[in-house]
């Protein structure tokens, strides 16, 4: 596997010195998996200073060097996932941790450190504690939410580090009220680094067109009211309705005309809603014969070029036999041969030898063929 080249970006005012104590700074790692498309990722560092002095450089003022050496490292991949509406979601999280130095890498005892994990969510103002692992770590551990799920563990047990950690989050049938800010953070001894990630959820919405498949008019008359059916969609937000009218005398696709609205919304168990669109159309010419009305559905769970049901507009007087037709004519002429066929039979029954014509209900014969 080629390696991924990383690069660090930090952010930070110009200083003299590093507080005694350790620090705690927002950056950016910035990676190039292809090498020549880069991409953010936030994390969080826990620095310390470092010993011996920075290299010469020449251009810099030395008293604006700061030494550090990066302790504590969390990040994620997935800042801000998209989850469709009841499916899982699954947060990424990876920590690595470096001892300080090699001197006190060898005072603890080998092997990476015990280690405590905490997912949080933040939304519309409320904060919940979802999952907190802590293994290796003493103390009573809170049930997890919502069934929650993290595979917290070291990937390596190397003796004196660095170690890399998971701490990857999973959320089972994801409902609106779950999405919002998520925190995810990491506790070592004396340290924590902590992460944040932006949880939405969508569902794109499913379109139908009434009525199909075709609109009856008559020339200078107004076609049906059309309705589209834009149903189970989420976010309610964001949604569009248009109409067009594709084809006809003058082609193309334009706005259609007419009086357009919208319903309120209806909602549903999942955490879904539907919605109706109304188009009452104009009167037609006999030119738009075969022309098309379309329902155009914009949301931000679909692409940039929507989704759309079309109806055909058959006027009155212009449309020739289908094939359908011509088999349903077909089969009445048959029905009505053999009908007539039957009334014959019957207007030639002859009496039977024994008939008696006090018994009425007697039935006659039919000539042998």
């Amino acid at each position: 596997m080629k390696p991924l080249s990383l690069l660090l970006a930090v952010a930070l005012d110009l200083a003299t010195a590093v507080s005694a104590g350790p620090a705690v700074i927002e950056c950016w790692f910035v990676e190039d998996a292809s090498g020549s498309n880069l991409a953010k990722r936030p994390a969080a560092l826990l620095l310390r200073q470092g010993p011996g002095g920075p290299p010469p450089r020449l251009d810099l003022d030395p008293k604006l060097y700061l030494s550090v050496h990066v302790v504590l490292t969390v990040l994620t991949h997935t800042p801000a996932p998209r989850v469709r509406l009841g499916q899982d979601a699954m947060l990424d999280l990876s920590f690595a941790y470096m001892p300080p130095s090699s001197e006190a890498a060898s005072s603890l005892a080998p092997g990476p450190p015990p280690f405590g994990l905490e997912w949080r969510r933040q939304h519309l103002g409320k904060g919940h504690l979802l999952l907190a692992a802590t293994p290796g770590l003493d103390g009573q551990i809170p049930a997890a939410r919502e069934g929650a799920v993290a595979f917290a563990a070291w990937n390596d047990d190397e003796p004196w580090g660095p170690w890399t950690g998971n701490g990857t989050f999973w959320l089972p049938a994801v409902q609106p009220f779950q999405e919002g800010t998520y925190l995810a953070t990491v506790h070592l001894p004396y340290l924590q680094g902590q992460v944040t990630l932006e949880l939405a959820v969508y569902k794109p919405p499913k379109v139908t067109l009434m009525p199909a498949p075709l609109v009856w008019a008559a020339p200078g008359e107004a076609p049906p009211e059309l309705l589209c059916r834009v149903s189970h969609f989420y976010p309610s937000e964001g949604l569009k309705v248009e109409w067009e009218l594709r084809g006809g005398p003058e082609g193309g696709s334009r706005k259609a005309g007419g009086q357009s609205w919208l319903s309120a919304l209806s909602h549903h168990s999942d955490g879904s809603v539907s919605l109706s669109g109304h188009l009452r159309p104009p009167p037609v010419t006999a030119e738009q014969h075969g022309a098309r009305y379309a329902c155009l559905v914009r949301h931000p769970s679909l692409p940039a070029s929507g989704r759309r049901a079309e109806v055909t507009l058959e006027v009155a007087g212009l449309s020739r036999p289908s094939l359908e037709d011509g088999i349903g004519l077909f089969l009445s002429s048959f029905l009505l041969l053999g009908l007539i066929k039957v009334l014959g039979w019957v207007g030639e029954c002859e009496p039977h030898p024994d008939h008696d014509p006090r018994l009425a209900d007697t039935p006659c014969l039919l000539p042998e063929a």
